[in-house]
């Protein structure tokens, strides 16, 4: 279903003459950040490698970054540390081991040679709905919870009795989307580590 598509189907569902383009535009726009609030899907889950641009370690996150999944080079994973520890580790170039996060940016230790490529993993925000024909995961895969999230916002909006069923249709969209994810988290096969690992006699 495209940008549009959404729309008509909202004023629709609202059926109020003086829900706007404008107002329903807003309505869809905020139900894609509450739900990408509330949600980790694996349609939202993005990958990317990069070489670091500058030699001190920095990387600023892209623009759609939401939540680290994990950040990596081939020598393996960095594991994320608390400021104490971070101050602690060596600030020199090398293999990175640890980092933290400020605000946008990724700072890790020992800092990376531009040369090294490390590989993000994290969910990210979809692209905004603008023009009419547009499409993102939420139009195509999770429309029902787009639009019962704007209606939901519509109906607080305009003081309507519908509120409350539009609300409990939007948390039953967001409850299939999340029992969906654990399906897929947990199907397939499972590389399962031991819970205690014995010396050898």
């Amino acid at each position: 279903m495209n940008y549009a598509a959404v729309k008509t189907y909202l004023r629709g569902l609202i059926n109020r003459t003086d829900l706007t383009d404008e107002l329903a535009a807003q309505f869809i726009e905020q139900s894609q950040t509450r739900l990408e609030r509330k949600l980790r899907t694996s349609f939202m889950q993005k990958f990317v490698s990069f070489n670091m641009p500058r030699d001190d370690g920095v990387f600023r996150v892209p623009g759609d970054y939401l939540e680290l999944i994990d950040l990596f080079t081939d020598n393996g994973e960095l594991e994320r540390v608390d400021m104490g520890r971070w101050i602690k580790a060596l600030a020199n170039q090398g293999i990175p081991r640890v980092f933290v996060q400020t605000g946008h940016d990724f700072r890790m230790r020992p800092y990376p040679a531009q040369t090294e490529t490390l590989y993000l993993r994290y969910y990210g925000a979809e692209p905004r709905l603008a023009n009419p024909s547009d499409t993102n995961q939420w139009t195509v895969s999770a429309v029902d919870a787009l639009i019962y999230g704007a209606a939901e916002l519509a109906g607080d909006y305009f003081e309507d009795e519908r509120l409350q069923r539009y609300a409990e249709k939007f948390m039953v969209a967001v409850e299939e989307l999340r029992d969906q994810q654990l399906q897929e988290d947990f199907s397939g096969p499972m590389s399962i580590q031991p819970a205690y690992a014995y010396p050898d006699d």
